[in-house]
Order: structure tokens, then C-alpha cells, then sequence
């Protein structure tokens, strides 16, 4: 009798199907005035992207970016937080046309971004500050009031801008100058007001990391996800601890820039 010919092997056994793990979409927590804070369910690291422009900062900004720190305290752990944006800037620094046209309520407005940067410096998690472009003037405080940073190469400086465009630094702004870098960096940012390229940036100890465009989304998420508490190994995370530890790090720039006053004088601390 002639053979039979075997069946075709199956590649998947009837009672395990093929099972495809697609990524999980990223949850929209806030999207105010062009800024977003998005988190991945899979991993809970946050996102706060601060949109594709110049990115100035200006009350209305301000207003977003408290609404992205709202929900990002609130919530839920384990998570980390990354700040971004896109395009060729991270943040042009103050709307210093908005100021000039608005010197009563200038006071106010500063005051509520040193608010936002104390909030920022002492989130119960780690942070990471993903600098795709310029970060002038506030982006770079903005990226000092992060726990790490990673700028992109070939593209983009941070500056402090105070003396090419003869406005004095304040109390807030220096105090996370000096918690964040070390005297001779913020001397030639501040006195030379030089600009730093990735490279010079990372020898002065103003970045951790620098990367291609291309690569700085993965690395940056790689960064948040390494410092997850679990993924350090860490027995017994405790966020109102790790607070309170950031504040005991940077106890002068939390106290300038939660308690600072516009106008206030080097002076009036003596």
C-alpha cells in the first residue's frame, strides 16, 4: 500500500496560539497649552514633554507645566519622570517680551516658576532631563532642577543668558546653579556666560550623558527605567523619604526657590 504522506509540521501547538504582545499606548495624563505629561502603563516612567517650539517661559506656560507636576505627584508608583520636548529646542529661556510688557505682574510670574523648579528639584522620584536642543536661561534650570541629564549631540547649547542681555541672575536661580555644579562651571556659565556644546557639557559636568537625536528618546528611557526602584535593587522605597533626602542634598536652592522673593537682594540674607 502506498504511504502516507506525514501531515505538515504545525509551527504553534493548537492549545497555545500565537499570542503577539503589542506595546502599550502611552496614557495622555495632561495636555494643557501644548505641554503634555504622558505615562507608559508597562513601565510607569512619565514623560513631560514641553511641546515643539521655543518653549518660552511665559504664565501660561507656567500654568501648563504645574498642571503636568500636579499629576505627576499624584501619580502612582513605581515611576520615574523625563523632561523633553521637540524640535530644536528644550526651552528658549524667559519671555522676556512678555516681561517687558508686563513689568506689575512679572513679580508674580517668576515667582511661580522658582515655585515649579523647588516642586521639580524634590519629586518623589527620579528624573531625567532628555535636552533635545537649546536650553537656554530657565531650560537649563529646568534641566539642573533634574536628578540627570542626557543632551543630544551635534545640536543645541546650554547657556545662562543673564549677562549678554544685562538682567542679574537672583538668589533662586544661583542657589540651583551651585547645588547642581561645581564653582568653575557656574563661574564661566555665569561671569563668561559660555556656551556649551554636549561635548563641553559633559567635561564640565553639566550633563551625565550625551547621545545622537536619534538615540535620546531610548537612552533617556532606559536612564528613567534603571532608577526604578526595583531595578535598584531597593528593599524599601519610601517616597516621602526620598523627598525629604533631595531636600537634605539641595536644602539652600529648595529654600530660595519655594520661599524666594522677587526682588530680594544678595544682601537681605546677611
Amino acid at each position: 500500500a502506498p504511504c502516507a504522506r506525514p501531515a505538515p509540521a504545525c509551527p504553534f501547538r493548537p492549545e497555545s496560539p500565537l499570542r503577539v504582545r503589542l506595546p502599550m499606548a502611552a496614557e495622555m495624563l495632561v495636555s494643557v497649552d501644548g505641554v503634555a505629561l504622558r505615562r507608559a502603563p508597562a513601565t510607569g516612567v512619565l514623560t513631560l514633554d514641553m511641546g515643539g517650539g521655543p518653549n518660552l517661559i511665559n504664565p501660561m506656560m507656567v500654568s501648563a507645566l504645574m498642571a503636568a507636576m500636579d499629576a505627576a505627584e499624584k501619580a502612582e508608583h513605581p515611576k520615574a519622570l523625563i523632561v523633553s520636548a521637540s524640535g530644536k529646542w528644550l526651552c528658549n529661556g524667559l519671555d522676556i517680551a512678555w516681561m517687558a510688557a508686563n513689568p506689575k505682574e512679572t513679580p508674580a510670574f517668576l515667582e511661580s516658576f522658582w515655585r515649579f523648579l523647588a516642586r521639580l528639584l524634590v519629586l518623589d522620584c527620579h528624573t531625567v532631563a532628555a535636552i533635545n536642543g537649546h536650553a537656554f536661561g530657565a531650560g537649563l534650570f529646568i534641566s539642573l532642577a533634574c536628578d540627570w541629564r542626557i543632551m543630544r549631540t551635534g545640536h543645541g547649547f546650554a547657556n545662562f543668558p543673564e549677562l549678554n542681555i544685562g538682567l542679574r541672575l537672583s538668589n533662586p536661580f544661583a542657589e540651583l546653579i551651585k547645588a547642581k555644579l561645581s564653582p568653575s562651571t557656574f563661574r564661566a556659565g555665569v561671569l563668561m556666560c559660555q556656551k556649551f556644546n554636549s561635548a563641553e557639557a559633559l567635561a564640565a559636568g553639566v550633563i551625565d550623558q550625551e547621545c545622537s537625536i536619534e538615540e535620546l528618546p531610548a537612552l533617556a528611557e532606559r536612564m528613567a527605567i534603571e532608577r526604578l526602584p526595583a531595578n535598584l535593587k531597593l528593599r524599601n522605597f519610601n517616597p516621602e523619604a526620598f523627598i525629604t533626602m533631595k531636600k537634605e542634598l539641595y536644602p539652600e536652592a529648595y529654600r530660595a526657590l519655594n520661599l524666594g522673593v522677587y526682588g530680594a537682594t544678595p544682601e537681605s540674607r546677611l
